[in-house]
């Protein structure tokens, strides 16, 4: 049905700008060595909890996504729709491997925000932070996804 298929798109477009955006802000925070921001991109969304609307829409977009499936005229098993499965499986691979990580030193930044640890630690640890490769990462693999989804080249 057309508002399954309505809503799948709408649910993912959601949970799709709201990790992108927040990764986006934590990467640029990162690129710059800019503590200062990263201790601020963190209280935000930690204080938001930006990160529960994002996943509600990835599990949203996914039950809409079997719902127009199954009431349309689309086999679960295409070609194009395995790829799209590997792909978001992919995207939560690396979701789950960045996050811990971002986590603790957007922690370590706020502290250093407020001076309970040195600036200059959290720069070094900024220069060997992950944050960049993960966000581009998470863009070609939406890249992916969406080519995926438009062409159906499977």
């Amino acid at each position: 049905m057309l508002i399954f298929t309505v809503l799948h798109v709408l649910s993912m477009f959601t949970m799709v700008t709201v990790f992108l955006g927040g990764a986006f802000y934590y990467a640029y925070a990162v690129w710059r060595r800019d503590v200062r921001a990263l201790a601020t991109f963190h209280r935000i969304e930690r204080q938001s909890r930006i990160g529960i609307v994002g996943i509600v829409a990835l599990l949203a977009g996914l039950a809409f996504g079997l719902l127009a499936a199954l009431t349309g005229d689309i086999d679960i098993l295409d070609g194009w729709l395995i790829a799209a499965y590997v792909l978001v499986a992919a995207f939560i691979a690396n979701v789950a491997i960045s996050v811990k990580a971002l986590e603790e030193l957007g922690d370590k930044a706020v502290e250093a925000d407020v001076g309970g640890r040195p600036v200059e630690e959290i720069v070094h640890e900024m220069a060997a932070s992950p944050a960049i490769r993960y966000f581009a990462v998470n863009v070609a693999l939406f890249a992916a996804i969406i080519a995926d989804m438009v062409l159906k080249p499977f």
